[in-house]
């Protein structure tokens, strides 16, 4: 099995990358759960026959998916707005230079 290329010195694992993306899982299963256990409460509290569980959990994925998108391309323009000025400093080093 090869071992894992190096890094460069003086450089560190991004770990913040990881951890947004577990918490935007984390949230999506989180609105998926809590509207499908409010449609059970409805539902015992009713009486009913499980429509207010279909319906919480139908709304809670759909409530899930809308957040989770949302914060993916909000985090994807943070990215990119990170990598253009990152890349803007490196030119205006390098036109600094004698």
């Amino acid at each position: 099995m090869p071992s894992p290329r190096p890094m460069p010195p003086g450089t560190q694992p991004d770990i913040g990358h990881s951890m947004r993306a577990a918490s935007l899982i984390w949230q999506s299963v989180s609105e998926v759960a809590a509207a499908t256990l409010i449609g059970w409460g409805v539902d015992w509290y009713f009486g009913t026959d499980r429509i207010f569980l279909l319906i919480g959990g139908l709304v809670g994925i759909a409530v899930g998916i809308t957040s989770f998108v949302r914060s993916a391309l909000k985090e994807s323009r943070r990215l990119t707005n990170q990598h253009k000025s990152s890349s803007i400093r490196k030119e205006s080093r390098l036109e600094n230079k004698p």
